[in-house]
């Protein structure tokens, strides 16, 4: 019986190694930092993805560069290589990734903080939901100093007597 087992297990064993796939790490070779991103999910109809790393006024490219014609297939891999930071960077960066439609309209977002410096590696790992809502509250009163007085003096006529 342990030997039926057994050869049972080993058949299996290249079955499973062919199901796997090897994937390049995108940062491997590269001198300074870097970050290995994988987008594991997001909107069926992702054509292209805009990468921000926020607060270095930078924006990448469109990934992929050329607009593909049909949907991008998920996980997509990319890589985001930096330069030497000067003496303002923080020890940190946030990328904000977003995915594109084939109008060029925002359909799913995701933001991330890593830590990193300038040698360092580091992989990470987003799902993109849907973006981020950027308009106003409905409640756009004025605050209190900027109303009018409640006696409904007039400010700009000065205090009385003058």
């Amino acid at each position: 019986m342990t030997r039926r087992w057994l050869s049972w297990a080993v058949g299996l064993l290249p079955l499973a190694w062919a199901g796997c796939i090897v994937t390049p790490d995108p940062c491997a070779g590269y001198p300074l930092a870097c970050i290995a991103v994988t987008v594991e999910s997001g909107p069926r109809d992702t054509y292209q993805l805009l990468v921000t790393v926020l607060g270095f006024s930078s924006t990448t490219p469109l990934t992929p560069r050329q607009r593909p014609t049909e949907p991008l297939v998920y996980p997509l891999r990319f890589a985001v290589r930096f330069s030497e930071f000067d003496h303002r960077h923080r020890g940190q960066v946030t990328l904000d990734v977003r995915a594109l439609d084939a109008d060029n309209e925002v359909r799913g977002q995701a933001r991330a903080t890593v830590a990193i410096d300038n040698m360092e590696k580091h992989h990470l790992r987003l799902t993109l939901g849907t973006p981020f809502d950027m308009a106003l509250p409905l409640d756009q009163a004025s605050p209190p100093d900027l109303q009018e007085p409640p006696d409904g003096t007039d400010l700009a006529q000065g205090p009385a007597g003058d």
